[in-house]
């Protein structure tokens, strides 16, 4: 039986032709592909189309419909712009026929300039706490007392994900709008510089959305909720050491109108920042909060 794709083999897209490239099919895969993967891939297709000096600094999609992992996805590279130092292009997804997701990443080349930086919040570290997979199981091996729980359980997620204060998934409580994770990969770290920040730009999705929910007290796993990211920003600050612990740092900052806005910080275990993320997702409710 062959194995499932590691990180690195999901971002190794195969180039068809110019500016397009198609992304590997997955074992067994889900009925709607993770947004983090087409975000990664995305990033590889529009990066192995630049110079090796001029990483992404930043990278801005849209979704704009679900994709599945039956058929493959496509990958079209615009070139927009090349200048001096910044080399930008445009992405476009394809499945089917159709769009599937649009980016524009643009990519700099290093140059001297004044540097500053936030200070990375104080939590406890990662030794010793409960992976994200081991807190589900633990809450479903302490019994459910609502009247119906659907089965928290992660899927392979390719990174170690550690929550700093582990929500509880059968009885959601209501919590400030803020929650932390250490992670690193979960996999041996890739030797090419550019496949290394397409794999971190996939950990970039993670808990977003589930950060709206923290002040309504409610989750997918007791309410029923249509969750989909609608738009996702990243701001690549300094290359990650991904066999190392990160610090994903998560607030919200609004919802309304079936929507939340959150953002992200991801900092290294010394505390350089190392990437910004925003994002706006659908969470509108199928039915009244509890279930």
């Amino acid at each position: 039986m062959s194995k499932p794709l590691s990180l690195e083999q999901l971002v190794s897209l195969s180039a068809l032709g110019k500016g397009l490239f198609e992304a590997p099919l997955q074992l067994n895969p889900p009925p709607r592909l993770f947004g983090g993967q087409i975000v990664a891939q995305s990033l590889a297709a529009a990066i192995a189309t630049v110079r090796d000096d001029r990483p992404a600094h930043s990278l801005h999609a849209h979704f704009l419909r679900p994709v599945h992992g039956r058929t493959p996805l496509r990958f079209q590279v615009e070139d927009v712009r090349e200048s001096r130092t910044f080399s930008i292009r445009s992405v476009t997804a394809l499945q089917d026929g159709k769009s599937a997701y649009v980016a524009t990443v643009s990519c700099q080349a290093s140059e001297p300039g004044m540097s500053f930086g936030p200070e990375m919040p104080r939590v406890p570290g990662p030794e010793g706490l409960r992976s994200e997979q081991q807190v589900r199981i633990d809450e479903l091996a302490g019994g459910v007392t609502t009247a119906w729980v659907r089965s928290p359980l992660f899927p392979k997620m390719h990174y170690d994900l550690r929550p700093v204060h582990p929500r509880k998934f059968a009885r959601p409580e209501k919590r400030p709008p803020h929650q932390a994770f250490w992670l690193r990969l979960d996999e041996p770290a890739p030797a090419n510089a550019k496949a290394a920040q397409a794999m971190f730009a996939f950990m970039t999705d993670m808990m977003l959305l589930s950060t709206t929910l923290l002040p309504h007290g409610i989750y997918w796993s007791t309410t029923t909720i249509q969750e989909a990211s609608l738009d996702h920003a990243v701001w690549f600050h300094a290359p990650p050491r991904l066999d190392e612990w990160m610090l994903w740092d998560l607030s919200a900052q609004w919802t309304g109108n079936a929507r939340g806005l959150a953002s992200g910080r991801v900092f290294s275990q010394d505390g350089t920042l190392l990437a910004s993320v925003m994002q706006e997702g659908l969470i509108r409710l199928a039915e009244p909060a509890g279930g």
